[in-house]
């Protein structure tokens, strides 16, 4: 009966412990070459360094499985050059990423920027157009029990106030969507946007470098 593959062979076949290759194959397949630049990492695009990453990832497995065996049988394993260069190759990667998302942040932060600008204006405008509504509102009613040719003007007037309060409204909808985060409560101090482990207080005590007291330790006589 023949065993399902797993992948599992994939740890030694092409290494120095795989009994197809003779010792010459073995050499050749030891050679490696430079670790990836930064250079080339940052004209590929999010896709292939992604099945790089995995490559890597496989290489570097198939590195330590190695030296775990060479451990096991107490004898000297010559590929630490490799597997330094695997590591070297997925940290530039972190690296480009890691560049490549503060780019995207920082125009992200633009953008909302600009829609925090015309949202103040909006809501400038809106608050300015309810005031004007409210007096506008307050005088009708007090020339309610007659009709004038001013009341005719303050009516026509507010119909136009309210179609531009709508109007104000539905342009402020995805303005107010898109820029709600920057409203929050004490934002830059909350645990998504920090490393520190939720609310601390900081306070001397607390803090082994801020104590007023120095422990020193008790030399017993000998």
């Amino acid at each position: 009966r023949r065993l399902p593959r797993r992948g599992i062979e994939e740890f030694w076949q092409g290494g120095v412990r795989d009994p197809k290759l003779t010792s010459a194959q073995k050499q050749d397949f030891a050679k490696s070459g430079d670790p990836w630049p930064a250079v080339l990492l940052r004209q590929k695009s999010f896709e292939d360094m992604h099945k790089l990453w995995y490559v890597l990832l496989k290489e570097k497995n198939f590195l330590l499985a190695e030296q775990h065996e060479a451990r096991q049988q107490r004898i000297r394993w010559k590929h630490h050059g490799r597997l330094k260069k695997v590591k070297l190759s997925m940290k530039r990667i972190l690296t480009v990423l890691t560049r490549r998302e503060i780019h995207q942040q920082v125009l992200r932060a633009q953008e909302m920027l600009v829609q925090q600008t015309r949202r103040e204006e909006l809501e400038t405008q809106r608050f300015q157009l309810e005031e004007s509504m409210k007096v506008l509102n307050h005088k009708i009613r007090r020339a309610e029990p007659r009709d004038s040719i001013a009341t005719a003007a303050w009516k026509a007037t507010l119909q136009k106030y309210e179609a531009d309060h709508q109007q104000l409204l539905r342009e402020l909808v995805p303005l107010r969507r898109d820029t709600m985060q920057l409203l929050s409560a004490d934002w830059r101090y909350a645990q998504k946007y920090s490393d520190l482990p939720g609310a601390i207080n900081w306070k001397r005590q607390w803090v082994r470098a801020l104590e007023d007291r120095q422990w020193k330790p008790v030399r017993l006589p000998a």
